[in-house]
Order: structure tokens, then C-alpha cells, then sequence
């Protein structure tokens, strides 16, 4: 009998298996519109295809006596019909990625457990590759587009924090409580998913002309509609700081080509208590925010400290069910508190010029953490800017408030949702 190969939770993973539970898990989904009807055939055909290229994927998650890890598994994965609300949480022994089809669109959703937005975007993009190939066209490699024919790196399996990690790091995880956006609860598994489709390069004349990048100029704008609500609902009260944490790929800081996860995420924001805000000082504030903090010298000292609390050789031996119980009450102390929502801006979703034109849009969502009520993924696909804003309350309120904002602009946006 062949051995399963099993890895341990990468150091991002380790958190998600204590804090998920039958309503929530750590799903996130890319999502590929295309010219004509999904063929279901044909993606299936192409799924069957990527267990080979990619195993860390074919994993299910497993309890040990010290820590979760990761088992192979024979589980074969199937394309299923989408559904009205994405990202449902998963039941035991499923794969921890789902791919989907509803007339003109695929999806694939992905948890936190096997890989980040930069893994999951070489397996979507390489699933979409097969697909069309499927369909007889050939479509190269290169990019984001892995060779199915070969075999996987060792390194795309590698559990990348502790190589890049440093002894030594001093950087407190301590940060203030931030305003919570409240509303009226949906019932459990809804979700209202709200698209806004703009162009790329007017966004981006936008954010030169303020002399930021897109993702400070959409990440300021968050923070400002943000705080402008708190303000409305708060109109005599003291206000909290308002921050929105911003995910960072390691791999634009080192040179990894792991599948796994590998990213940071700092909290830019305001902190309404030193006074008023306009949006030129929540654009300037972000802006600063971003060079002085994203640097490879303080991502490092936060990857560094978790890797150096893991490897601690006390924390090491102490059972599962006391290691769990641990991590939750950090968590509930220290996790979403320190933050508002979530902007994850992945970059571009670049496909080759044979299938191009067969997909009209990218987008990217987010599933909302357990504390938020609302947050953003963007994504973009060639001159095609997708934003898209995921809330499990009622009220619109930050979504409309921000697309008006970029209108105020001068941007054009295109507004879609699965709101009934």
C-alpha cells in the first residue's frame, strides 16, 4: 500500500482549522466570465487533468496529537453547479476547493488551508488553460499557466515561512480596537455579492494623478467611506480608528514559487480621535502608510516572530486541544479586532492571447471573516477592473457609498449584484 504524503499547516494556515466552524470557513473564489456557455465536459475533462501538477491541493485536513496537517487523499474532485451564494462552508473529508459552473461562468473556490490568492491563481489559470485545450485550441504555458505534463517543483510544495524567517524580530502584534461596520444579520449561508467593473487604465490615471498606486488609491477610499459611516452612526460618540487590512504577496520579496500560502497583512488606516479627515489626508496618510511599512525589513519581522513562536520548543510539545484552545483566545483578543474590513488586490489575471477573447472578465471575492461584516477582493483582466465588495448584513451601505465615491471621480463603474 502506497504511503500518503502529508505536510504540516503552513505558519498562515495554522489558525483556520480553531476558528471555522459549520457556518464559516476561509473560502475565497475567483470567478472567469466567458463569450459562450460553460462546457461542463470539457472542464471536467480538464479538472481530472490537475491532481498530478498539483497535489497540495488534493489534501484533506487531519488532527495530530500537536497540530493539524494536511493528508493526500483520494477524494476525486467534480465540477458542481453554482449556486446564488458562493463559498458555503464545507462539510468533513470534502476537498478544500470547490470548481463551479453556471451558464457563461466558471469559479473556483479555494480555502486558506491548502494556499493564498497567489497559489490559487496559478491552478485557476492553468484549469482555464486545459479547458480551452480540451475545446481544441492550444493554448501555451508560461506565467501563471503551469506545464500539466511535468512534474511539481518540490518548492511549490514548501511551506516558505521558516526559509525566509530571521532570529531576533521585536514587533509587537498589539495593535488598537477598529470600528466594526453593524448591521442586520443575514441568515446563515447568505451572502450579498456587489461587482463593480471599471477600467483599468482610468483607475490608474486616477490614482497617478493623486501620485499613489491602485491599491493605496482604492485602499484610502475604503478607509474614507468607512470612517464617513462610523461618523453617521456615531454622530456624538468617540470614534474608533478606522483601518482596512491589506494582504502582501512574500513572493514579490522572495524568491519562492510555493503553491502554499506566503503572504503578510498590515492594517493602514486613521484614527479619528486626532480630528477630522479629509480624503486628501486619508489618501496621504495610506500612502505613507504603504512606504514605510511594506518593506521587506518589517514583513519579515512579522513572518519571523510567528515562525519563531511555532518553533518554540515549549509551545512545540503542548497538545492539540490545549494549543486550540490558545489560538482561539488570541484570535478573539487579537484577530479581527484590529482591523475593519479587508481590500485584497491580487493584480492581474493574465491569460495568453489564444483564449483571450473567449473571457470577458476576472473577478475575485472574499469571504467574509467571522468579526467583519464587509470585505473587498480586486482583481483585474487586461483593461478590466474588477472590485468586488462581499457582506453578510443587509444594508449596502458601504459598497454604494464607495463606488459613489469613485463616480465623484470622475471614474465610470458598472454595478452588478446577487442581491435580490
Amino acid at each position: 500500500m502506497q504511503k500518503r504524503e502529508w505536510y504540516p499547516l503552513d505558519n498562515a494556515a495554522n489558525i483556520y482549522p480553531v476558528i471555522q466552524n459549520s457556518r464559516w470557513t476561509s473560502m475565497f473564489r475567483y470567478m472567469a466570465a466567458l463569450t459562450a456557455p460553460a462546457n461542463i465536459d470539457a472542464l471536467q475533462r480538464a479538472l481530472d487533468k490537475m491532481r498530478p501538477r498539483f497535489p497540495t491541493f488534493y489534501m484533506r485536513l487531519r488532527s495530530g496529537i500537536f497540530w493539524h496537517y494536511l493528508e493526500q487523499t483520494d477524494t476525486a474532485a467534480a465540477v458542481e453547479t453554482d449556486t446564488l451564494y458562493p463559498c458555503p462552508p464545507a462539510f468533513a473529508g470534502e476537498l478544500p476547493f470547490r470548481i463551479k459552473a453556471y451558464r457563461n461562468r466558471i469559479a473556483g473556490e479555494f480555502s486558506h488551508l491548502i494556499c493564498d490568492g497567489g497559489g490559487a491563481m496559478k491552478f485557476f489559470s492553468t484549469l482555464l488553460a486545459q479547458y480551452y485545450r480540451e475545446q481544441g485550441i492550444a493554448v501555451p504555458t508560461g506565467g501563471n499557466i503551469l506545464a500539466l505534463d511535468e512534474a511539481p517543483d518540490p518548492e511549490e510544495k514548501e511551506n516558505a515561512f521558516p526559509r525566509f524567517a530571521r532570529q531576533g524580530a521585536r514587533v509587537t502584534r498589539s495593535e488598537t480596537r477598529a470600528y466594526k461596520v453593524r448591521g442586520t444579520a443575514l441568515m446563515p449561508g447568505m451572502c450579498c455579492v456587489t461587482t463593480g467593473r471599471l477600467s483599468v487604465a482610468a483607475v490608474l490615471d486616477k490614482a497617478h494623478a493623486y501620485k499613489v498606486s491602485i491599491t493605496e488609491y482604492l485602499t484610502a477610499t475604503l478607509v474614507y467611506v468607512l470612517y464617513e459611516l462610523q461618523k453617521a452612526d456615531h454622530p456624538q460618540g468617540m470614534l474608533k480608528p478606522v483601518k482596512v487590512s491589506v494582504p502582501v504577496n512574500l513572493r514579490k520579496y522572495y524568491p519562492s514559487k510555493t503553491l502554499r500560502n506566503f503572504s503578510q497583512y498590515l492594517n493602514p488606516g486613521i484614527d479619528p480621535s486626532l480630528g477630522d479627515f479629509t480624503f486628501q489626508e486619508t489618501l496621504a496618510q495610506t500612502h505613507h502608510y504603504f512606504h514605510f511599512m511594506f518593506t521587506e525589513k518589517n514583513l519579515n519581522a512579522r513572518l519571523s516572530i510567528n515562525v519563531n513562536a511555532e518553533n518554540n520548543p515549549v509551545l512545540r510539545v503542548i497538545p492539540l486541544f490545549i494549543k486550540r484552545l490558545g489560538i482561539r483566545l488570541v484570535y478573539e483578543l487579537t484577530g479581527e479586532t484590529a482591523y475593519t474590513s479587508v481590500l485584497s488586490n491580487v493584480g492581474a489575471l493574465e491569460l495568453p492571447d489564444e483564449i483571450r477573447p473567449f473571457v470577458t472578465r476576472c473577478d475575485l471575492m472574499l469571504k467574509t471573516a467571522r468579526r467583519n461584516a464587509v470585505e473587498c477582493g480586486v482583481l483585474s483582466c487586461d483593461d478590466a477592473l474588477s472590485i468586488t465588495f462581499t457582506r453578510v448584513i443587509a444594508e449596502p451601505y458601504v459598497e454604494r457609498m464607495f463606488f459613489r465615491k469613485l463616480v465623484q471621480d470622475g471614474l465610470h463603474v458598472f454595478v452588478e449584484s446577487n442581491q435580490l
